[in-house]
């Protein structure tokens, strides 16, 4: 990850299963800290410092996600702001044929994590036809496509572009997804950076900005440990 840093002019960072030490992610240089947990930590979001007027936490703290907003430098009274999910479904439950029990952690929790953001993206992990021809659906699968479309997000990932090499002979697959509220944001040169490939995931980057016109607000809070 680190190592990726120099190579990007990001101003936003999501990194799911950050390396961690005594339970705490890596500090990185002119970057605010956004850890989802301070005990169980899975997702950080780094926020490059002075490039947005604030940034501040909104969802309740959860190992597995977390909803930051940023509000961009601007004139107007009431400064345009983006509220970004970075997630990680973490694997929890192996038996695929219960069909009415969750297999990953955030598969009960997409309705609230579409209805915070305007931006969702994360290592998903679910298959679906929409992302990857020619693979089947989970009931959960679907379940995640049916809230995108009922919250009108809309996919930004390229299709069938792989996104993860598992190190065991499994096949690669599509898991790391980027969706986006089509009336408040856009995004543009979604792309991924085979050269960084860390572990069995690929970095992916990609601008976004928010439409004309279009603002929040939420009371949000800042962790004591977010520097």
């Amino acid at each position: 990850m680190q190592a990726a840093i120099p190579d990007t002019d990001g101003n936003i960072l999501l990194v799911q299963e950050p390396p961690l030490l005594n339970g705490t992610p890596p500090l990185l240089d002119d970057f605010h800290c956004f850890p989802s947990h301070k005990q169980a930590c899975r997702t950080v979001t780094y926020i490059r410092k002075k490039a947005f007027k604030s940034s501040s936490v909104i969802s309740d703290p959860h190992g597995d996600f977390l909803v930051v907003s940023v509000t961009l430098h601007s004139k107007d009274r009431k400064p345009p702001t983006i509220n970004i999910a970075n997630c990680y479904n973490r694997l929890q439950n192996r038996n695929w044929r219960t069909r009415d029990q969750p297999t990953h952690s955030l598969d009960a929790l997409f309705h609230e994590i579409f209805t915070l953001a305007d931006l969702v993206a994360g290592d998903m992990n679910k298959h679906h036809p929409r992302w990857e021809t020619g693979r089947q659906p989970s009931q959960w699968a679907q379940n995640l496509v049916d809230i995108c479309n009922a919250a009108n997000f809309r996919l930004a990932n390229t299709p069938n572009k792989l996104t993860s090499y598992p190190i065991k002979n499994n096949r690669p697959a599509v898991l790391d997804l980027t969706s986006f509220k089509q009336d408040h944001i856009t995004i543009r040169d979604w792309h991924t950076h085979l050269e960084h490939k860390a572990l069995d995931h690929i970095p992916i980057s990609y601008q976004a900005w928010p439409k004309m016109g279009m603002h929040q607000e939420y009371k949000g809070y800042n962790w004591k440990n977010t520097n």
